[in-house]
């Protein structure tokens, strides 16, 4: 029989979410994200990019250690082995991850950047199957190809162009896939291990602490811009929706979801932001967007089913 093999941890089976669930939010950080792109331009338009990255994130660290409070969550052992790790996730998936992508998109265009960030599936299954953590089936590797063709069709990679101008920023674009990626693949067992609402919320801290020391010089010269309704509501999207929603949604799942499975939803955010741009923007989803929208639901339809178990004949 062919299903989806969204391969949940031995340790957790008893309590684990069902497969719908895991994938419902797998979807729904994606729609945040796809939204996130239309929603939360203004807001970089009035704020430097790492400034407004580091107050995001330190609002997030607030309402987070504040939900885990009032929650009565068990906070985890306060030992070397929670606080320490949590540097180093918080470096991959925090700092190096958003710095990177923010100062990388200043310095390239936004159709490299739309084309490289399509490299975060990619390394993530290179570094999970080069570490041993996850098998390399044909089933997967067609789906990957399949998805990675569609996104490359929907993002106009014809459209790519590498300069001197831009080199510079598609390093730090690439950094930023390689940083998370590693995230997803490194973070997995600890993720696992420790309460997802206290692990985001240190994440959420160290995060603060280091965008925070990399905006300093930005800090310094900020004047604060008129705080319409517009940015208003725009800011809120993305402290609530875009950071801390899809934040702790992407902790939870990495749980119960395979690293490279949580990464592949990734591909799904350029059909999404295609339909936001149709329903809210009027714009038509031509033939071109059609046909790369069915290559990447193939693809995960490939990646995400196992082909049916051969019986060994008597």
């Amino acid at each position: 029989m062919i299903g989806l093999s969204m391969t949940l941890p031995a340790s957790h089976t008893v309590e684990s979410p069902s497969q719908k669930r895991v994938i419902a939010a797998l979807v729904v950080i994606q729609v945040l994200f796809g939204l996130n792109y239309v929603v939360t331009k203004s807001v970089v338009g009035h704020f430097p990019p790492l400034v407004w990255a580091s107050i995001r994130i330190a609002i997030c660290s607030v309402i987070m250690f504040a939900v885990a409070q009032i929650s009565k969550r068990p906070h985890p052992p306060k030992t070397r082995e929670f606080f320490v790790p949590l540097v180093g996730l918080a470096l991959l998936g925090s700092i190096i991850n958003q710095g990177s992508f923010l100062v990388g998109l200043h310095y390239t265009t936004s159709t490299n950047s739309a084309v490289l960030n399509t490299l975060i599936p990619v390394f993530t299954l290179l570094i999970v199957t080069i570490r041993g953590q996850e098998r390399l089936t044909l089933n997967r590797a067609i789906g990957f190809v399949l998805a990675l063709a569609g996104v490359l069709v929907i993002r106009r990679v014809e459209e790519i162009s590498f300069s001197d101008a831009t080199v510079l920023g598609d390093l730090l674009m690439i950094v930023n896939c390689l940083s998370y990626a590693l995230f997803l693949s490194v973070g997995k067992s600890f993720l696992e291990k420790y309460d997802p609402i206290w692990t985001t919320a240190y994440l959420f801290l160290y995060g603060t602490i280091g965008l925070t020391l990399l905006a300093v010089p930005d800090y310094m010269r900020l004047s604060l811009p008129p705080m319409t309704s517009e940015l208003v509501a725009a800011a809120l999207y993305a402290v609530l929706g875009a950071t801390l929603a899809t934040y702790f949604l992407s902790n939870w799942t990495l749980r119960y979801a395979k690293s490279s499975q949580v990464a592949l939803f990734i591909y799904i955010q350029p059909v999404i932001a295609s339909l936001v741009a149709w329903s809210w923007m009027g714009e038509v989803i031509t033939l071109r967007t059609s046909i790369a929208s069915l290559l990447i639901f193939l693809g995960m339809l490939f990646a995400l089913t196992k082909p049916k178990a051969q019986v060994t004949p008597r």
